[in-house]
Order: C-alpha cells, then structure tokens, then sequence
C-alpha cells in the first residue's frame, strides 16, 4: 500500500463513519479517475480493509446493524461506478480464456466482497458470472453447466457457514467433474483449518502477475473521458 491509497482509505473510512456517502464516492471516484490510484489498489487496499475493519466493529458489538448497511451500500455504490474502468482493463489485457462463477451460498448475505473479485478476474482476463448472495446448491450446479465454466468460488463470511459450505463444495465437486471448487472470504482469513491449500482461493498468487502488468502501466495516468485507464488486477 503506497501513501495515496494509505491517504485514501483514511478518507473514506471517516466519512464511512461519520454516515457522509457523498464524501467518501468521491473521494473514492476521483482518485481512480485521476489516476492517482489503480482500481485493484482502490479494491485491495482501499476498500476491502475499510469493510473488514467494519465487519469486525459489529461482531465487537460496537457498530450497529444498520451503521454497517449504510457502509456497506456506499462501498457498492463505489464498486458500481468505477466498473467502466473495469472493463477497460478488460480490454487491454489478453483473454485468459478461462470463466469463474461466483457466489454465496444459501445463508449467505455478504457478498460485496465477491463482486469486487469478480472484478479482479475480469480484469485479469477471464469471464467473470457474478450471482451474488444466498444462492441454492441446486442453482448454483446448473449455473456452472449451463455457462461452462472452468471454476466456482464461494465466499463465506463467518465460521458458523463454513460448516455448510464443506457439504456444498464436495456436492459440487460430485456434480462438477474437471470444475475447480474454490472458497474464501472473512471466514477464512485468519484459519483455514479442515481445508486445503487448493480449497481457499489465494487471488494473489492466481491473478497476481496480471495485475502487476495492469497497474505498473496505468498508475497515474488517468484516460481521456475522465476514468481511470486499463488497469489489470484479489
């Protein structure tokens, strides 16, 4: 984390906390359309750590349910607008020929963090199908059928689904022959205990030398319609 994005998320977590959404999507924005910070940077740095730091203030039982909604909304409200920089990466860089389902399972409402990787993936090249949250086993089989996909990655947000998600993910892997099954999130971030290394997605290690590419050639050169330029990005 270089000092603008360390300047940026301060920025914003303030205004997360003083409830001002206005500030903090444009502080978010305007620093990705400048160019003074990449799109992985604004997600991996920036807003992923805010939402973490969020997260772990309601389990503490010292922000409210709906303090969280609010955060939460004005993340995804920041994630929605810089998508068209997104898709310019996309663009930019090599078709990585290969196709990644992502959702939560049944249960599961968190899924902000899931639609940022989906980003990341496509802005490593590959097709990316986002279905969001608490989605049924059953769906999410005939999903990775019908689109053909070459992965599903899960996300899970507390301990308490990942008893859950061990029975989905072998059901998967059952009905999914030559799929790559994968899961991650805040339930994994601290202890992967009962699952592989080959299990819980490391999005740097996967799309890591994509993203390097992507950022070295874009920071700090922002594109001629005001957005931010091809960035590659987990």
């Amino acid at each position: 984390m270089n000092e603008e994005t360390a300047r940026l998320r301060g920025v914003v977590a303030a205004a997360l906390a003083a409830h001002d959404k206005p500030s903090a999507v444009r502080a978010a924005v305007e620093a990705v359309s400048q160019g003074r910070v990449s799109v992985p940077g604004l997600y991996r740095d920036v807003l992923a750590p805010v939402l973490d730091e969020v997260g772990a203030e309601w389990q503490a039982g010292s922000r409210r349910v709906w303090d969280e909604h609010l955060a939460s909304a004005a993340v995804r409200t920041i994630v929605e607008l810089v998508y068209p920089a997104v898709l310019k990466v996309k663009a930019a860089v090599a078709p990585a020929g290969k196709s990644v389902l992502l959702a939560c399972p049944p249960q599961e409402a968190h899924d902000l963090g899931l639609r940022m990787l989906a980003d990341r993936f496509e802005m490593a090249g590959w097709t990316a199908y986002f279905l969001g949250a608490d989605t049924p086993p059953e769906e999410l089989a005939d999903a990775a059928r019908a689109l053909g996909v070459d992965a599903v990655a899960l996300s899970s947000s507390t301990h308490f689904h990942r008893v859950g998600l061990r029975h989905l993910v072998d059901g998967l892997r059952r009905e999914l022959p030559g799929v790559s099954v994968w899961v991650g999130g805040p339930a994994f971030a601290r202890e992967r205990g009962g699952w592989s290394d080959e299990e819980v997605l490391d999005v740097e290690r996967l799309l890591g030398e994509t993203a390097a590419v992507g950022e070295r050639a874009t920071d700090g050169e922002a594109g001629d319609d005001g957005t931010a330029p091809p960035e590659a990005s987990g």
